[in-house]
């Protein structure tokens, strides 16, 4: 449950990252609509709101309330840390042969 929680953190933070519009140019080669804005941040809300209930599965009232704060810390952490330092690559051209 642990994992999970940090997974579906990580995946919010993925499309709150993706739903900008310079990171979602640099990643995809495009800028993003208004309507996939909307949707990936409607989406990262709700893999937040998602992680919460398995950090409390795995660790009680107690100390899951802590473990979905630590979750969510950390994939906002790896998210950054990838969407700004790891290169990026050519975007995709339709025609272009090489």
């Amino acid at each position: 449950m642990s994992a999970l929680t940090l997974a579906l953190a990580a995946l919010a933070f993925a499309l709150f990252g993706l739903s900008t519009f310079d990171h979602h140019r640099r990643r995809l080669g495009r800028a993003p609509a208004v309507v996939t804005v909307r949707r990936m941040r409607l989406g990262a809300w709700a893999a937040l709101l998602l992680s919460f209930p398995p950090a409390i599965l795995a660790q009680g009232w107690v100390f899951g309330p802590i473990l979905w704060v630590g979750s969510v810390m950390l994939g906002a952490g790896l998210l950054f840390l990838a969407l700004n330092l790891l290169p990026a690559g050519e975007p995709h051209r339709k025609g272009k042969i090489e």
